[in-house]
């Protein structure tokens, strides 16, 4: 799964790079950021105009569509370029992970690995919905979102399909940072807490713990 993960991360570059090139610039990337359209069973951007469907890998613009398999990440910045009408900002170098379509490569994902992934964000989608309107990211291509706990605090709560520090799908919540530093770290009935680079409680989807019962375990296991 870990190399279909990688294209379609690239993938979404091409199209978040509409939000980041032709909408008004926000503080936290969120011009570039994307919605699960359940009906569409893709991500969309939030003035629904690009987007990318998983279990296909097809790129969408409106109504359009673009199939990318065997096509380059050149390709599908061409397609959106072609319907916004002028260039658009491609990633910083060394800002993703590596992988050959970043070098020109077509893309050639596993078909089964798509359509699971495509569950998994969609699954993903659903179950966060209970704490607000989740958004994919295309930088660390994580679906989440953020609690506000009040006072300039927040808890965020998200999905991935796996990064370079867990190479599998993985649920998160990072607690709010406390001046003082977090005093109270309950122990999880179900995954644990990482503390390399970051803090906050992980749960592995291998490990077929509740992911329900994680979150509301997670969400209020940190205090001063």
């Amino acid at each position: 799964m870990i190399d279909t993960r990688l294209q379609l991360h690239w993938a979404a570059q091409a199209a978040a790079g509409v939000g980041r090139t032709t909408l008004p610039k926000q503080a936290d990337d969120s011009h570039t950021s994307f919605y699960w359209s359940p009906e569409r069973t893709a991500l969309i951007q939030g003035d629904d105009r690009a987007g990318i469907r998983f279990h296909d890998l097809t790129l969408l613009y409106g109504d359009d569509e673009f199939p990318l398999a065997g096509r380059s990440l050149e390709d599908a910045f061409h397609f959106f370029e072609s319907k916004v009408g002028q260039k658009l900002e491609r990633p910083a170098e060394g800002s993703l992970p590596d992988h050959p379509v970043a070098h020109g490569e077509p893309f050639a994902p596993d078909f089964g690995d798509q359509q699971e992934i495509s569950d998994l964000y969609h699954a993903a989608n659903q179950e966060l919905q209970r704490f607000g309107k989740p958004r994919c990211w295309p930088h660390h291509f994580d679906i989440a979102v953020r609690i506000d706990n009040g006072d300039g605090l927040t808890t965020g709560v998200g999905f991935l399909a796996g990064d370079a520090q867990y190479p599998e799908p993985y649920w998160y919540v990072t607690p709010p940072v406390f001046a003082e530093g977090p005093t109270i770290a309950k122990s999880l009935s179900s995954g644990f807490w990482n503390t390399q680079g970051w803090f906050g409680a992980v749960l592995l989807v291998s490990s077929r713990g509740s992911v329900r019962k994680f979150l509301e375990e997670a969400i209020t296991a940190v205090g001063p």
